[in-house]
């Protein structure tokens, strides 16, 4: 089973995504963070192997909390969930 860590500011997206990663075989939703800080507390404490992350958080973005993860050697998994087009948004989330 493969752990994932839910970031979304947006409760209703969260939750969308969280029963999506729930109806998955060999996945499970094993938290949900609102904001950066939340996240990485959170990535800390549950060690998930994948982490579905929003890039437009209340309190840092999700680049921020991709780096300091990478920052601290947390090598886990990482899609980065975001309606951005701004092309310097995508290519740092590369």
């Amino acid at each position: 089973m493969r752990d994932v860590l839910v970031v979304d500011d947006d409760f209703m997206v969260a939750e969308i995504h969280r029963r999506f990663v729930e109806q998955v075989d060999g996945f499970r939703a094993v938290g949900v963070a609102r904001t950066g800080n939340e996240a990485l507390s959170a990535a800390r404490d549950l060690r998930p192997q994948l982490i579905l992350l929003d890039v437009y958080l209340p309190d840092m973005t999700g680049l921020q909390v991709l780096q300091q993860l990478r920052s601290e050697g947390d090598r886990v998994g990482v899609i980065m969930i975001t309606a951005a087009r701004e092309l310097d948004t995508v290519k740092g989330a590369l």
